[in-house]
């Protein structure tokens, strides 16, 4: 998992890809939610573009952050719960909802290839629709077992891994602080016994 080129502003830190969908990966573009330490990397119109580019979408000509806010806060109302083991909010669904319809009407099946081959969007809400799109697909037939959040940071992950005993978001980072905590946990008992 690497680092993509977003603008930190006075944030130190860094951005990466490690929900394991665009979906996941949109709702993290918060770092540390909720928090005093909270981020948001959608800060700038330049941002929102290079994120569409990191996970294949493509911008429209003029990107519009409100847009690509409001579809975050609304993944996330979804989709933190899922993670957390509760069910969202029943007027997050139906909101949802009503967006993976706009969403839908922005695809078309494609006559040489027979697969989905996207318009081009004419604004951030048809840029964002594959992102509705993968949603909807992990909340439906996806494996919501497999859909976590990392104890440290809260970020949201898809488990990948062969065995499902993925722990973090991102070793280097939260899993390495996590360890860290934990063995100075334990050392400090041993030496206050």
């Amino acid at each position: 998992m690497h680092a993509i080129e977003l603008d930190p502003g006075d944030y130190r830190g860094s951005y990466k890809l490690v929900g394991g969908r665009p979906s996941l990966d949109l709702v993290n573009t918060v770092s540390w939610p909720a928090t005093e330490r909270s981020h948001d990397w959608l800060d700038s119109v330049a941002n929102l573009q290079r994120w569409l580019k990191a996970v294949g979408l493509t911008p429209a000509k003029a990107c519009d952050l409100s847009v690509a806010i409001e579809l975050r806060e609304l993944l996330a109302a979804v989709l933190r719960p899922l993670a957390h083991g509760t069910t969202p909010p029943r007027g997050a669904i139906a909101r949802f909802d009503d967006r993976i319809a706009e969403a839908a009407a922005q695809r078309r099946i494609d006559p040489a290839t027979l697969k989905w081959r996207w318009k081009k969007p004419a604004d951030t809400a048809a840029s964002l629709a594959p992102v509705i799109l993968d949603a909807a697909d992990l909340i439906t037939a996806g494996d919501r077992e497999r859909l976590r959040f990392c104890p440290a940071c809260d970020w949201l992950f898809e488990d990948q891994t062969r065995n499902g005993r993925r722990r973090w978001c991102d070793m280097a980072d939260c899993g390495s602080r996590d360890k860290a905590r934990r063995y100075y946990r334990r050392t400090y008992r041993r030496t206050q016994q």
